[in-house]
């Protein structure tokens, strides 16, 4: 439902006439709609619309002029708008637009949670939300929540150029499910988590905050059923026989677009001109007539935008028209449901030609009316031209595909498509028409939901971990408090310290000096920093730190007090063999480099590019095993490392080794890790303690029974629960001795 002003300022109600609404209300299930009226609205009227609203259960979020400004026209319109459609130079920025953005998120996710009854299923839909389904599962752990992103989601080079990019990542990442219109899409959202979270993922799911988010290709579809009702209407019988006898005798290229930038509407006038200019004859036979929806004409570069394009259309018609005859019409208005259906029947060739575009739903409504309406005595059926750049591209096989940036190309496109045979254009729509039906609307909302569903029935069953939230971390710090004893053990990168472009910047800030120096004055507290580095740079790091230091995966310790000690029992006699091998794919892959340890070698590529450098680390792998055959060494794989140490070696030892009898009554133990050289750790530490896993769940509950794992964020995260415990401990006011 839209609200508009009438007269005397009266508000005006009017149904919404959009697909999604479409597609869910054809599917026979009660709905409840939260969503932004589309007007600013008085505050004095707001009461009274919300009642009226509520009768269809529908509930408002209202804007004031500041937040229409801020939030829609400044941070959606001109921000993720242009960026997501690939228009860069179209893109502007502002720290306040983005606040509000995250306002405007944050109050939508309110208004959920309080509308949404327990487990209910909350299906979020489109850029202007990115951060809700995050902020919602916050408040409402319970829900079970779906995203939908309705335009494209851009290449990982073009989305890292949105200065909050991690927050809208991190916001997406909060649904069960995603789905995006093709293929492509999930491409560029697994990318870009991979390139600006450093988040792994599966061609299907990413393993994210203790749970696996769902992400597929859904591509939307049209109401067939509402265009049966229109093409059986008396009314459009009449519309085809008047748009028939206008243009009788001319070849009609049809084009029905919006009026907005990334339709590419200039550059397929121009490829009509050429189309014109290679034969000015056709320009007494070839009509193109170009619908252009009115759209955002308060926006002075919209209005720009269709001033040029009228211009362009005077042009082409001085240039090649003549008395009572205009080769290029030109229509800017809306048109009625009949009328666009005749003109679908009626065209010869549908040009379809976005710069960028999430699907285009205009493609897939001709194929549907060129299928159903009544064949027209001696007229064949017409003729895709289809944007490669429209979602549309990959859902509908028989168009002629266009790139719209390459005009002469687009030219001579057109030519062939209007020479088409009679046989080939009636395979191509056949061809179309099977998808066309498919992806049927109502269709499609059923089964995006049913993605949902499943998704939060897998999370339910196999999350092993919670996210950390106040109840954890309460119990947490009680914990601590009450123990007598208490032990840390943590893993540095990533962990500790946020992960950065090559492993020798990651040096301890002053912040976690601080922070560890606390923690380790604390009374009755072992402090450990387990870690895969090598026993120097721990050394130079944290060695004037009274702390327990294991490095190199447990092949050298240093108890607090006491002096480096190596293992003195494994073979390393294969290291030799594995360092060549690594070091000859360090020159071979750029940005990588390689790292000798005492008791092992590792080969890092954080630093390169990162979808060549995951094809070359899955090669490594397979290298790597086959030279293994037989020797006792194991290979083991953390964030952009891959690294080979002695078999018997590992974190996990160290952590047996202070605990050798596994008990730990009154003894509070706290381990936290990010990546999979701290599994060890958590199968390690005794039963009772804290396991904390930074971005993702590393262990199922089965395997870690008897601990309770939490999921955090981030490493600041990991900083911000230590200085609490420190806080807390300390002002419990434990002074007695420390345990022997």
């Amino acid at each position: 439902m839209r609200i508009s002003y009438g007269e005397d300022d009266a508000l005006v109600l009017e149904p919404s006439s959009g697909g999604l609404v479409t597609a869910l209300g054809g599917i026979g299930e009660e709905f409840t709609w939260i969503g932004w009226p589309g007007a600013v609205v008085p505050a004095a009227a707001e009461d009274e619309l919300r009642e009226r609203l509520a009768e269809d259960r529908l509930f408002p979020v209202f804007f004031d002029k500041a937040e229409e400004s801020d939030f829609y026209d400044g941070m959606c319109n001109d921000t993720i708008w242009p960026l997501f459609h690939y228009f860069v130079g179209r893109m502007s920025y502002s720290d306040g637009a983005w606040q509000r953005y995250v306002d405007v998120n944050e109050r939508f996710a309110e208004e959920l949670a309080v509308r949404s009854p327990q487990g209910a299923r909350v299906w979020i839909h489109d850029f202007h939300l990115m951060l809700v389904p995050a902020a919602l599962r916050r408040r409402r752990p319970d829900l079970s929540i779906g995203f939908f992103l309705h335009i494209p989601f851009p290449a990982p080079e073009v989305f890292r150029l949105l200065p909050s990019r991690e927050e809208v990542l991190l916001g997406l990442l909060g649904a069960d499910y995603i789905g995006f219109h093709t293929s492509d899409y999930v491409y560029h959202f697994r990318s870009s988590c991979l390139r600006v979270l450093g988040i792994e993922s599966e061609p299907d799911a990413i393993d994210h905050g203790g749970r696996i988010v769902e992400i597929g290709a859904d591509p939307i579809g049209i109401d067939i059923a509402r265009f049966r009702q229109v093409l059986a209407d008396l009314e459009t019988t009449e519309m085809m026989r008047e748009i028939e006898k206008r243009y009788l005798g001319q070849r009609l290229v049809l084009g029905i677009e919006r009026l907005d930038y990334t339709k590419g509407i200039p550059q397929k006038l121009r490829a009509f001109e050429r189309f014109l200019e290679q034969d000015p004859e056709r320009a007494t036979d070839t009509t193109m007539l170009q619908v252009l929806v009115p759209s955002r004409l308060e926006n002075a570069e919209y209005r720009s935008e269709r001033t040029a394009i009228e211009l362009e259309i005077a042009r082409i018609n001085g240039r090649f028209g003549q008395p009572g005859r205009t080769p290029v019409e030109y229509l800017h208005r809306s048109i009625s449901p009949s009328e666009l259906v005749a003109l679908y029947r009626r065209a010869d060739v549908m040009a379809v030609t976005p710069l960028r575009d999430g699907m285009n739903l205009v493609a897939q409504e001709f194929v549907l009316c060129q299928t159903l309406a009544p064949h027209l005595p001696g007229r064949a059926r017409g003729v895709l031209l289809l944007s490669e750049f429209a979602g549309a591209a990959q859902s509908l096989p028989g168009a002629v595909l266009v790139n719209p940036w390459d005009i002469s190309g687009m030219a001579d496109r057109l030519a062939e498509a209007l020479d088409l045979g009679v046989d080939e254009r009636q395979s191509r729509l056949e061809l179309m028409a099977e998808q066309v039906e498919r992806l049927d609307a109502p269709r499609w909302a059923r089964g995006s939901l049913r993605r949902i569903a499943r998704a939060t029935r897998r999370n339910s069953r196999s999350v092993a971990a919670r996210e950390l939230g106040r109840a954890g971390r309460e119990s947490i710090l009680e914990r601590a408090s009450r123990a007598r004893r208490r032990t840390l053990l943590l893993d540095y990168d990533g962990t500790l310290r946020e992960i950065v472009e090559h492993p020798s910047l990651a040096r301890p800030t002053a912040e976690i000096l601080d922070l560890l120096a606390s923690l380790a004055e604390l009374p009755h507290t072992d402090v450990h920093i387990v870690s895969g580095r090598v026993a120097e740079e721990l050394e130079a790091w944290f060695g004037h730190l009274p702390v327990s230091l294991c490095a190199e995966h447990g092949y050298r310790t240093r108890r607090l007090g006491g002096e480096w000690e190596a293992r003195s029992d494994v073979d390393l006699s294969w290291l030799p063999r594995i360092e060549r091998l690594f070091r000859r794919v360090a020159r071979e892959v750029p940005g990588t480099h390689v790292e000798r340890k005492s008791g092992g070698v590792a080969w890092h590529y954080r630093g390169a590019e990162r979808e060549y450098a995951e094809w070359r680390a899955r090669e490594l792998l397979v290298s790597v095993e086959q030279m293994l055959g037989g020797v006792s060494a194991e290979v083991i794989r953390g964030h952009a490392v891959i690294e080979v140490r002695a078999r018997g070696v590992s974190k996990g030892a160290y952590v047996q080794s202070l605990f050798p009898d596994g008990k730990t009554r009154g003894h509070f133990v706290l381990s936290a890790g990010d990546d999979n050289t701290d599994i060890d750790v958590a199968l390690a530490v005794p039963r009772r303690s804290v396991v904390l896993h930074v971005g993702r769940m590393l262990v199922s509950a089965r395997d870690v029974g008897g601990r309770d794992q939490y999921v955090v964020s981030s490493p600041r995260a990991v900083r911000a629960v230590l200085r609490e415990l420190a806080a807390a401990v300390g002002a419990s006011g434990d002074g007695s001795e420390r345990p022997s």
